[in-house]
């Protein structure tokens, strides 16, 4: 069960809605239920895009968030190589983020 709240089901709703994406991926405190006061909610976007710097840019400044957005962005052929791959980030989110849609 993820314990995550109204603040990540605005952002993931804001991210669907804007951008689109294949899938998203909460991990991070939010995602282990150990969110802070000053916590800032860390986002996995898995969705086609020629441009991920311009995409990560966009989603921080079009959602509207009272809290520090992270966002990493993957690709879909990306994400399938990198998820399983020890040696890569994309191994720990999908080990143990929480996906919230797409």
């Amino acid at each position: 069960m993820c314990p995550y709240n109204e603040t990540v089901e605005s952002v993931k709703k804001q991210i669907i809605e804007k951008f689109k994406p294949v899938d998203i991926i909460l991990f991070g405190s939010y995602a282990k239920g150990l969110a802070r006061k000053q916590s800032d909610i860390d986002i996995c976007v898995i969705t086609e895009t020629d441009n991920k710097r311009k995409l990560v840019q966009d989603i921080l400044l079009e959602v509207d968030c009272d809290v520090d957005l992270d966002v990493v962005v993957y690709t879909p052929k990306q994400w399938e190589q990198y998820k399983n791959d020890k040696s890569r980030f994309a191994h720990v989110i999908n080990k143990t983020g929480v996906r919230i849609g797409g």
